[in-house]
């Protein structure tokens, strides 16, 4: 498929490369030279603009910081909208509000484009070996039209309902992540107040009944402020709080309540 890539940030530069290995005909754009880096001596087209790139392609893969980037490079100067072939399918694999998406795609229908939510879940190394899962929200035929290329990224390619739905599970995916580091925070909390030493509990919360990806995430960093310093921080914190906003006080809520203390502990530098 001729395939365009935007967002070659830890998740996207993988996944852009993925593509490429896999066979696909690959247009890539960013704003930092030293994104496209990965891509010199490669097959893969740099595109100036991503106008230029929409002339090229019929797919277009999204995976920029948020809702203003995804509509930026759509509808923006100079943005795929003004070239993508009528039919072309826009896969955002961002994670936005379910209202955010829905919004871009009745925007991108008014130029008759198809888009599909498709939020991506598994960190880099499962992006290098094709093993994300993919959460899709959107029409089931379209989804077929792009299955192959999906294919290249995932075996875990979930379908969960309209647009929007792909979002929803994310967001759900995402605060569950960060409510159980900071369970796995209190935690270490406790030890602390017992006088338990740190390294001998973290080894045992590592390799025992509890252990989960997002408590080895908070062990291994040592402390929420090691994790604020890194790229996973601002993003985890930024998903909480679409989900609080989608949640308000209704069911599901007491989710977003655990998930608030990593937050809180964030912004503490705890």
């Amino acid at each position: 498929m001729k395939v365009g890539f935007i967002g070659l940030g830890s998740m996207g530069l993988p996944m852009a490369q993925r593509i490429l290995a896999e066979g696909h005909d690959l247009t890539v754009f960013a704003r930092r030279p030293g994104s496209l880096a990965p891509f010199v001596d490669t097959t893969a087209t740099v595109a100036a603009t991503p106008a230029e790139m929409g002339a090229r392609v019929d797919v277009a893969c999204l995976c920029v910081f948020d809702a203003a980037g995804v509509d930026e490079v759509l509808f923006g100067p100079d943005g795929l909208a003004d070239t993508l072939e009528p039919g072309s399918v826009v896969l955002v694999h961002s994670t936005v509000s379910p209202a955010q998406i829905r919004e871009i795609a009745a925007k991108a229908a008014e130029h008759h484009l198809r888009v599909l939510d498709a939020p991506v879940s598994g960190g880099a190394p499962r992006a290098v070996t094709g093993e994300l899962t993919i959460m899709i929200g959107g029409d089931a035929d379209v989804l077929g039209d792009v299955a192959e290329l999906l294919a290249a990224l995932s075996h875990d390619v979930v379908h969960l309902g309209g647009i929007g739905a792909g979002s929803h599970a994310k967001l759900i995916n995402n605060t569950l992540f960060a409510a159980q580091i900071a369970l796995a925070d209190d935690a270490m909390a406790a030890g602390r107040s017992l006088g338990i030493d740190a390294e001998g509990l973290a080894a045992v919360l590592s390799s025992s009944s509890s252990a989960c990806i997002a408590s080895g995430v908070r062990l291994r960093a040592g402390s929420l402020a090691g994790i604020a310093a890194s790229p996973a921080g601002p993003t985890l914190a930024k998903d909480v709080q679409l989900m609080a906003t989608v949640l308000g006080d209704g069911p599901g809520h007491e989710l977003v309540d655990s998930a608030q203390r990593f937050v809180t502990g964030l912004e503490l530098g705890s």
